[in-house]
């Protein structure tokens, strides 16, 4: 797809890209963001990251794959108005043909050399770790905030994965000692393509949460500051499992539809 100098909207999200994402469980839609909005959402993400300290993704400060910060548009409002950005809502409800709710936002960040060896980021899908159940359209938006060149760690995809039967995918888990490799699962994924998919800051790639993705680790010395949002069915109701904190107290089956979970 060609870039365009305009920031995109959700009115203009061409044919083309939604059977791209029909087809391969991923797009990427360029310049969704302008550069001051950008600029913005990179600031707010890291004075967040400054103030509450990330969390980690990984075994350990000497095994990180991630730093994060969980639910972010509740703790800066800015990070809100990321979260219900009309141009990235709009596209993720087309890509998706229903309606969604926001579910959670994370920045995520791969930090350069100069201040940590990162690692790779494991191969998963994100139906697999999310404590919801009815995920049929549930999809995440991954905000570029700087360039993600390939060499940052950028995000690879397996096209077509999010189509493979439930005999190949862990739907579920309800903690990570339960996890399992995806060739466990999935004996055809060593001879599946991987597509890689460098981004530009205020690009956004939308991938449906039964899409196998991974990304590789931050080789250069600038740090590699995304944003994760997922956009969940509206209809989806709570099922125990992994980083289920913020909603445990719900009673399984009860439906997310409250202010902290808003239709977009």
């Amino acid at each position: 797809m060609t870039a365009r100098t305009d920031p995109i909207t959700a009115d203009v999200l061409t044919d083309e890209a939604r059977r791209y994402y029909e087809e391969n469980g991923f797009v990427r839609i360029p310049q969704v963001l302008s550069a001051s909005e950008t600029e913005r959402f990179r600031a707010a993400s890291e004075e967040l990251m400054a103030q509450h300290g990330p969390e980690i993704w990984g075994a350990g400060e000497d095994a990180v794959q991630v730093h994060f910060v969980a639910q972010a548009w509740l703790k800066h409002e800015a990070l809100r108005d990321l979260a219900l950005h009309p141009a990235i809502t709009g596209i993720a409800k087309r890509l998706a043909g229903a309606p969604l709710r926001l579910y959670s936002t994370d920045i995520l960040l791969k930090a350069g050399q100069k201040t940590l060896t990162t690692l790779p980021t494991l191969v998963h899908d994100d139906e697999t770790g999310l404590p919801l159940d009815g995920l049929d359209r549930t999809l995440t938006a991954w905000v570029a905030l700087v360039d993600v060149p390939i060499e940052s760690g950028c995000l690879s995809y397996v096209p077509g994965s999010h189509l493979r039967d439930a005999a190949h995918r862990q739907t579920h888990m309800t903690s990570f000692a339960e996890h399992r490799a995806i060739s466990d699962i999935w004996p055809d994924y060593a001879w599946q393509p991987r597509i890689t998919v460098p981004l530009k800051a205020g690009d956004v790639a939308f991938h449906h949460c039964r899409t196998v993705h991974m990304a590789g680790p931050n080789l250069t010395d600038s740090p590699r500051m995304g944003h994760g949002i997922v956009y969940m069915d509206a209809d989806t109701t709570y099922r125990p499992g992994t980083e289920d904190a913020h909603i445990s107290h719900l009673a399984p089956g009860d439906p997310l539809n409250n202010e902290k979970f808003p239709l977009v």
